[in-house]
C-alpha cells in the first residue's frame, strides 16, 4: 500500500471512529413548550429568541413529531394521525428505539414513564434517558416506582426530587443525574440602558407555576411602587401560560400600581432591565418552581425576593443574591420589597452577585455539556 493510500485509510478510520463516538439520539420533546428545532433556530437567527441548550448537545439528534422523519410504515402513519402526540412518541420510540444509541425524553414525563413501562412489559431494553422535573406527584411517583428499572438515566435537577426518588421510590442513586437549570446568558444580559442604581422604575414578577400572586398583590397594595406581573393572577387555571386577553380573572380588582400581562422573551428582558428587583412568590412546593425566573433575573443583574419553600432549598445565599421571605406572608414580602427599593446600591450589589453566579454555574453550556456526557455514557454502555 502506498503512503497516500495508508493516509487515506487512516483518515477514513479516524472519521469512522469519530462518527461512532458521536451518539445517534432519538428525542421525544414537549411539543407545547419546546423551542424551535436546532436546524430551524439556526436558520431563523432571531435575536429575540433565547438559544436552547439542546442546540449545543454533542449528538446527532432525530425528533419524533408530526414530521415523522423516522419514516413509519404507511399503515402506522395513518394510525398515528388519529392519536395524541404523546402516544405517537411512545409507540414510535418503542418501534425504532433499538436503532439509536440513546432515547432522550425531554420534559415529557408521561412519555418517558409510559415508554419505560411498555419496555418492561415487552421485555425490550432501550437506552432511555429521561429529563424530569417533579416526580413526587402521586401519579408520577407510582409509575416511576415500577418504571425506573427500564430507564438508563434520570436527569432530575431539583435536589429535593432526587432525594425523594432515591428514598421513597427506590431509584438507584447511580441513575440520578444532578444538573442545574440553565439559560442563555448572552440573551439574558442587561445592555446597560437601565442601570439598577438609577434607571429602575418598577419591580416585577414572571411565570405561573406554583406562583402566589394574591400575596404579592396584597404586599404591593398601598405602596407608591409600580409592579408588573408577567403572568396571570389566577395561576390555578390549567392554561395559565396562555391566558386570553379577555379572560383575566380577578385582575380588575388589583390596586392601580400593579399590572398584569404575559410577555414574549424580548419584552420580558426589557421588563427585568427596568426593575429594581424580581419577586418570585411561591405557594409551598417540594420542587424548584420559579428557578427559571430567578436565573433570568440574576442574568440581568437583578436581585430576587423568593418565598422560602422546601423545593428552593439552598438556591441562593440570603443577602448575597437576594432575600428569602416566608411563604404567604404579605407583610414580610412588603418589607423585603421596600428594603431593596429604598437601597438601590444594595440591590445592585445583589444583582451583580447573581450575574456572576449564572455566568459560572447556570449558562446553557453547563447543561448541554452534562447532557452530552450522559448520552455518551449511555451510548458507550449500549455498544458494549
Amino acid at each position: 500500500m502506498t503512503p497516500r493510500a495508508v493516509a487515506r485509510a487512516s483518515a477514513a478510520g479516524t472519521e469512522a471512529t469519530d462518527a461512532r463516538a458521536r451518539p445517534r439520539v432519538l428525542v421525544l420533546a414537549n411539543t407545547l413548550f419546546s423551542p424551535p428545532y436546532p436546524d430551524e433556530l439556526a436558520a431563523l437567527r432571531d435575536p429575540g429568541t433565547p438559544r436552547a441548550w439542546i442546540s449545543d448537545v454533542d449528538a446527532d439528534l432525530e425528533y419524533v413529531d408530526r414530521r415523522m422523519r423516522t419514516r413509519p410504515p404507511r399503515r402506522r402513519r395513518a394510525l398515528y394521525r388519529r392519536l395524541p402526540m404523546w402516544l405517537v412518541q411512545v409507540l414510535e420510540a418503542h418501534r425504532v428505539g433499538r436503532d439509536y444509541d440513546a432515547i432522550l425524553c425531554w420534559s415529557v414525563a408521561d412519555v418517558a414513564l409510559a415508554l419505560a413501562l411498555l419496555c418492561r412489559l415487552s421485555r425490550r431494553r432501550l437506552p432511555i434517558v429521561a429529563l424530569l422535573t417533579r416526580v413526587s406527584e402521586r401519579k408520577k411517583a407510582r409509575l416511576l416506582r415500577f418504571a425506573h428499572p427500564a430507564l438508563a438515566r434520570i436527569i432530575l435537577p431539583p435536589v429535593t426530587q432526587r432525594e425523594f426518588a432515591a428514598r421513597e421510590l427506590g431509584v438507584p442513586e447511580s441513575k440520578l443525574v444532578a444538573l442545574p437549570w440553565t439559560l442563555d446568558t448572552r440573551f439574558w444580559a442587561d445592555d446597560g440602558s437601565a442601570a439598577p442604581t438609577a434607571g429602575s422604575t418598577t419591580v416585577c414578577a414572571a411565570g405561573g407555576e406554583m406562583r402566589d400572586y394574591p400575596t404579592l398583590v396584597r404586599a404591593m397594595t398601598g405602596l407608591d411602587i409600580p409592579c408588573h406581573i408577567a403572568g396571570v393572577l389566577d395561576t390555578a387555571r390549567p392554561d395559565w401560560w396562555n391566558a386570553d386577553d379577555g379572560d383575566r380573572r380577578g385582575e380588575d380588582l388589583v390596586p392601580p400600581n400593579v399590572t398584569f400581562g404575559t410577555m414574549p422573551a424580548a419584552e420580558l428582558r426589557a421588563l427585568y432591565a427596568r426593575s429594581r428587583a424580581v419577586v418570585v412568590p411561591l405557594r409551598p412546593t417540594d420542587s424548584d418552581n420559579g428557578i427559571t425566573c430567578m436565573n433570568e433575573a440574576w442574568a440581568m443583574g437583578r436581585p430576587v425576593i423568593v418565598s422560602a419553600v422546601a423545593g428552593q432549598r439552598d438556591a441562593f445565599v440570603e443577602g448575597r443574591e437576594g432575600l428569602w421571605v416566608p411563604p404567604g406572608d404579605a407583610d414580610a414580602l412588603r418589607e423585603a420589597v421596600l428594603s431593596l427599593w429604598n437601597d438601590p446600591e444594595r440591590a445592585a450589589a445583589m444583582g451583580a452577585a447573581g450575574r456572576r453566579r449564572v455566568e459560572a454555574e447556570r449558562d446553557h453550556r453547563v447543561f448541554s455539556d452534562g447532557v452530552s456526557r450522559v448520552l455518551a455514557e449511555v451510548a458507550a454502555a449500549r455498544r458494549r
